[in-house]
């Protein structure tokens, strides 16, 4: 078991359980630090953090998934144990936040338009994500499953995902942009999941990226030894989770496959102390 778990979803973004579960879950399971990353917001990380602080026994730190272009590639990059209130991370924070409010909007009005989506109204998706919330497929589900509408098939694939629903795609800041803010509010930011993208690494460390996932569902096969060379050659802060998989994600299908994946204490407590700089 490890001891830590910094890679978790939320009901703020695509995940389907609170921030209030996922820390009774992960300290049932025997974590004894948690992350919450939900994706490009972090509307659920001072509930998450409260929580856990209140009953005890888990330590948590605030995080967040970005999304970074490099190369043509859109790199993930969790970002963690910053300064919350930094002018900049916040700035960028409300930007990412409105920019995937008005893209998800536009998909889900032309949706209601073209008669895709029928029993749903804006004004249900609203109601029913939270304020600073990652708006995305994943809120127009939760708005048919709160209002117990069944949704039809290939509704998400027609809204979100057809060459007509991507001209409202919001667009995704580069990476030299998001991993210089992160590091100047304090924080760790890590490339994540980096199957096949350690490649990117040194371009990333000289704009200023700290850490790397070593222990994720998705790194397979030499991506664990690829990770860790990274860390070592690098002095990379060493991360991980398990995302969407596992008990921690409340998923079915695919995603409920065991999963125990994170760091151990000594990586947890490297990374919290700040022991390599």
């Amino acid at each position: 078991m490890k001891y830590a778990n910094l890679h978790l979803h939320s009901t703020y973004s695509d995940g389907v359980l609170t921030p209030r579960q996922l820390v009774n879950i992960g300290k049932s399971l025997g974590y004894r630090a948690l992350a919450l990353t939900d994706h490009e917001c972090d509307g659920g990380v001072r509930e998450f953090m409260e929580y856990a602080k209140n009953i005890g026994d888990v330590d948590v730190l605030p995080g967040i998934e970005f999304y970074g272009m490099h190369e043509g590639a859109n790199l993930h990059l969790t970002a963690l144990d910053f300064d919350m209130d930094d002018p900049a991370l916040r700035a960028l924070v409300n930007e990412r936040i409105e920019a995937h409010y008005e893209s998800t909007k536009k998909r889900v009005k032309r949706g209601i338009d073209l008669g895709i989506i029928d029993g749903i109204r804006w004004e249900d998706v609203e109601k029913y994500n939270a304020p600073g919330s990652w708006y995305c497929p994943g809120s127009l589900i939760r708005a048919y499953n709160t209002l117990r509408i069944p949704m039809p098939e290939g509704t998400i694939e027609k809204v979100f995902k057809s060459p007509e629903a991507q001209v409202f795609a919001s667009k995704t800041p580069d990476a030299s942009r998001v991993i210089p803010i992160v590091r100047n509010a304090g924080g760790i930011i890590a490339l994540a999941h980096p199957h096949k993208r350690t490649h990117f690494v040194p371009a990333l460390v000289e704009m200023g990226l700290n850490g790397i996932e070593i222990c994720h569902p998705d790194l397979v096969d030499d991506d664990p030894q690829l990770a860790e060379e990274m860390a070592d050659k690098y002095n990379l802060y060493r991360s991980g989770g398990t995302d969407h998989t596992g008990a921690m994600s409340g998923l079915g299908g695919r995603h409920a496959r065991p999963a125990f994946h994170g760091i151990s204490e000594e990586e947890y407590f490297t990374t919290k102390e700040r022991r390599l700089g």
